[in-house]
């Protein structure tokens, strides 16, 4: 099993979906947790680079009296995880487990797998109802035991969401997995809160364009609804929210809401020359809602009136940095902040009248970090062996990247003042993109959001009976050819679900725009694409489509589509090109390098590829090689149309060759022309 560790701490990535996130086994992805970045994780759309929303995350637990058993009880306790501390030694996982519902899909370019992130399950469960899920479990020097499932959905309107359920329970006075329950007497934890911080940074690609402040979001505007400020609780929803506000300082020269790239900067490598179309390149809406709170131990039902605690901290305030469990004044001090209640509005303060398509107030209000939306839950009562259960949503939403093309691009226009600024606005006229009207595009991304948390709520009241596509193919393999792009596929899914298959390509990146160049009945497996142009990249990826009619549009599902497989699965993050056209004399024939000299292990294992190249082939041939002595050794069938061969050294066994002379017979399988050439190998 492949994993990436932040120090000592686990982690995986969850990306069958549009959004794509790292997770942390002791539950807070924190400041430079898994990569040196300000900026990495919480990214939507995946498929393009550098749309990480997310700089940190705090998850802590205080309680309002506390006996550890050694000291004078606490009062109160908090323990940290995140978000600059690694909460190592008060936090153990005793489970980090990564199920998928279906094998991981395998994607090959050419030979070589190929992935964004690396991401292999743990294990294989059929009959779960989400298509990944984390199971993970802590023990806490609280006595505190924390399951946590995590749930993503790779069906098209359900993923750009992933679903926190936690359950806490007081195991005080047990023996736990990891040991550290020992020596923590039994006894009843009053006062319990559980308390999140979260540091938006929407995005990663547009940092050093706009200003590099706004990469630890000092220009982040937080908003929340259902809150009871200004109607009902919970009314639509207990959510929060944050968006790349208004920066006075920034380094472009016109108004940065969406950061349009029309002045492109490329330091750290995010963005090049050619992002200067205007497109909107910060226009996502980071955030989160309640789904569920038990009332308490004894009352499952939902509480209304969690999180009890919401507001917003300075992103530098130093209770978010150097936390100490067992310095008793700043963990009062920490605690005050979990305990806090409903605080007031970050937008509201920044921008008092609500304008915030005008907006010319600084977000971070003089804070040089900006700030970070805070929530908790508690205050709950736990006796030794009782639960309470906590569930919420995190997602990411807005424009489409079609829309922030659009509006961007006239944006760019009103800008430099080229007269084609006209477009149709968010109520059907015809007005001038000024910075108002594309400001007002980009914050309909609130409610875009919001119906993201309205499809997360209905799917877990559901209990995840969402319409599901059809499985994605098993495995997708993409060849280089001489002439054409070869794509093959296999299917272990149920096939009598699928009404065909979609393959779509790019040109130039990954992340380039996809069309779509072939439709597969659903017994085809294969596809040549003969329209690709030597010198140039393509990356493909492709969908299982299903049958209409076997969408039932419950769930907040649209019902008037065909449900397809999630293009995640199967996309290619590296290119394909076409190849060295066929040699057109066999004479030309060349071997390369020649002779092969290893001279130690160390170079081998530094060397990308093990192998000899064979150049101006045939299109199509078979390369046998023999021995000095004439025993067989391998055979390599060219069928691929292009003029280049490749021999790993490798004998038909899979055996490394060993030092001497080799004859290369090739022959020509259009032709019957055969030549041989002789090849060194020396160790």
């Amino acid at each position: 099993m492949t994993t990436q560790t932040a120090e000592s701490q686990q982690t995986r990535w969850m990306n069958a979906g549009s959004l794509h996130n790292w997770y942390s086994e002791i539950h807070s992805e924190r400041e430079h947790g898994l990569r040196q970045e300000q900026q990495f994780g919480l990214r939507w759309p995946a498929i393009f680079q550098y749309q990480d929303s997310q700089a940190y995350k705090g998850w802590w637990i205080g309680v309002g009296s506390f006996d550890d058993g050694v000291r004078d009880p606490y009062t109160p306790r908090v323990i940290h995880a995140g978000p600059r501390v690694t909460g190592e030694d008060y936090f153990e996982a005793s489970e980090f487990n990564l199920v998928s519902r279906i094998p991981q899909p395998e994607v090959l370019v050419d030979g070589l797998p190929s992935f964004l992130e690396s991401v292999e399950p743990d294990e294989v469960d059929p009959d779960m109802p989400a298509d990944l899920m984390i199971s993970n479990t802590i023990e806490t020097a609280m006595g505190i035991e924390v399951e946590r499932n995590i749930y993503q959905f790779s069906q098209e309107f359900h993923d750009n969401y992933h679903i926190m359920e936690y359950t806490y329970t007081n195991r005080t006075g047990e023996t736990g997995e990891t040991g550290i329950f020992d020596d923590i007497p039994e006894q009843t934890l009053e006062d319990a809160y559980f308390f999140h911080i979260f540091r938006y940074s929407p995005v990663r690609k547009t940092r050093y364009m706009v200003g590099n402040a706004s990469g630890w979001g000092i220009n982040t505007m937080i908003d929340r609804v259902g809150d009871g400020i200004d109607g009902e609780v919970g009314d639509p929803m207990r959510a929060q929210f944050a968006w790349h506000g208004y920066f006075p300082d920034r380094d472009v020269d016109y108004d940065n809401i969406g950061a349009p790239m029309i002045e492109p900067n490329t330091v750290g490598g995010y963005m090049s020359e050619a992002d200067s179309t205007g497109r909107l390149g910060a226009y996502q809406f980071p955030g989160f809602a309640t789904i569920h709170a038990d009332e308490s131990p004894d009352n499952p039902a939902d509480d209304p009136a969690q999180p009890s605690t919401q507001s917003y901290v300075h992103s530098d305030d130093d209770r978010t940095s150097g936390n100490d469990p067992f310095n008793r004044a700043e963990m009062q001090r920490e605690y005050n902040l979990m305990t806090e209640g409903i605080g007031s509005r970050h937008a509201w303060d920044v921008e008092s009248d609500g304008d915030f398509a005008n907006q010319r107030s600084a977000p971070n209000m003089g804070a040089s970090g900006g700030h970070s939306a805070t929530k908790g839950y508690g205050p709950y009562t736990l006796e030794p062996g009782e639960s309470v259960r906590i569930v919420w949503v995190e997602g990411v939403s807005g424009l489409s990247e079609e829309k922030a093309e659009e509006v961007g691009r006239a944006f760019k226009a009103y800008f430099e003042d080229t007269g084609d600024d006209q477009y149709e606005n968010i109520d059907g006229e015809v007005v001038t993109m000024d910075e108002e009207e594309k400001n007002r595009w980009v914050l309909t991304g609130r409610d875009s959001l919001l119906q993201t948390f309205e499809r997360a709520i209905a799917n877990y009241e559901s209990e995840f009976d969402i319409p599901a596509p059809p499985d994605p193919p098993s495995m997708v393999e993409v060849n280089s050819g001489g002439d054409a792009i070869f794509l093959d596929w296999s299917y272990d899914g149920d096939i009598s679900e699928v009404s065909h298959f979609e393959i779509y390509r790019a040109e130039s990146s990954f992340d380039s725009t996809h069309t779509k160049i072939h439709r597969a009945e659903p017994d085809e497996r294969s596809f040549e694409d003969p329209e690709p142009v030597r010198g140039r990249d393509y990356y493909y990826y492709i969908t299982a489509v299903g049958f209409e009619e076997d969408n039932t549009g419950d769930v907040m599902t649209p019902d008037d589509v065909a449900l397809r497989s999630s293009r995640y699965y199967t996309q290619s993050y590296d290119p394909a090109r076409l190849q060295r056209a066929p040699g057109e004399a066999m004479e030309q024939i060349a071997i390369a390098p020649n002779p092969y000299v290893r001279t130690n292990e160390t170079e081998l294992s530094l060397a990308d590829r093990d192998e000899v190249a064979f150049f101006d082939v045939p299109g199509e041939a078979d390369i046998r090689i023999y021995t000095e002595l004439g025993e067989h050794v391998r055979t390599i069938e060219h069928r691929d149309g292009s003029g280049d061969a490749f021999w790993d050294l490798q004998t038909e066994s899979r055996q490394m060759v060993a030092s001497g002379i080799y004859l290369v017979v090739f022959e020509n399988l259009e032709t019957g022309e055969s030549i041989t050439k002789k090849l060194v190998v020396i160790y």
